[in-house]
């Protein structure tokens, strides 16, 4: 069980290095223009609930035409039809976020924090093991 907390939490703190990454690169080398909401993807998270992710469409320099989801779950505030600010690489506009710092954090923060629980959870596992397997007090 520690190595699967282990792992998970692993794969978890990746993505939000690489997601950090990315935000770093577009801030530093992006193109901020205006794209607008299209329409919101509703994913299923399972037996509980569901996820809801905007979709986005925004026009490069050259006038081509991109479309891409939303990385964080959450439409509040990202209505059908609503203008939202985009930064995008130029060489490559498939690599695009909307440029809000609250989608920008959750981008990060919600991995970060999944995968500090995850490792919490393997520290936990380890040491219950470590106190079951330890010598018995008092016999």
């Amino acid at each position: 069980m520690v190595v699967i907390f282990g792992i998970a939490g692993s794969f978890a703190l990746y993505f939000a290095f690489r997601e950090s990454r990315t935000q770093r690169h577009l801030k530093r080398d992006g193109t901020l223009v205006r794209g607008r909401v299209v329409r919101h993807r509703i994913d299923s998270a399972g037996r509980d609930g569901t996820a809801t992710f905007a979709v986005i469409t925004f026009a490069d320099a050259g006038g081509a035409r991109h479309t891409f989801q939303a990385q964080a779950s959450g439409v509040r505030h990202l209505p059908v039809g609503a203008e939202v600010p985009v930064r995008y690489l130029d060489r490559n506009p498939g690599v695009a976020r909307i440029d809000l710092t609250g989608k920008k954090v959750a981008n990060i923060a919600i991995p970060l924090l999944v995968g500090v629980l995850f490792f919490g959870g393997a520290v936990a596992v380890a040491v219950d093991q470590g106190h079951r397997s330890g010598p018995s007090h008092g016999r």
